[in-house]
């Protein structure tokens, strides 16, 4: 899998844009990648896998919910979201949702971009 990761300079959004096929420790990569960015605020990340498809086992997804709630940065976004059209990939994401609960952080798989964007933009009142 390839990325790129663009940040929103004024909100310091993130949006991380995923081709080819996704495997888990592609998704790793990333998330550390992220977690690394320059100027990412740290509250909100759009996660758009329209050009992607996993290739990942409900075990993967299980793991890679444990690794993100073990060392995500401290405190955790507010919102994040993933964007995938395709059905099978939307129910991976489902269940990434179900294993990643953390009651800091508001989860929402979409398969509209624009949706997942206005919707992550949306952080909790006095939040900078």
């Amino acid at each position: 899998m390839t990325f790129s990761i663009q940040i929103d300079p004024e909100s310091g959004m993130g949006v991380v844009t995923c081709t080819q096929v996704l495997r888990f420790r592609d998704a790793k990569e990333a998330a550390e990648a992220l977690w690394e960015s320059s100027g990412w605020s740290g509250k909100a990340v759009v996660w758009d896998f329209r050009e992607s498809r996993f290739d990942v086992s409900s075990t993967d997804i299980r793991e890679v919910a444990e690794f993100i709630l073990r060392f995500q940065p401290t405190p955790p976004p507010e919102r994040v979201a993933w964007v995938t059209p395709r059905d099978v990939d939307f129910g991976l994401a489902r269940m990434f949702e179900v294993f990643r609960d953390d009651a800091h952080t508001a989860f929402r798989v979409v398969r509209d971009f624009d949706e997942a964007v206005s919707w992550t933009r949306l952080l909790r009142p006095g939040a900078a």
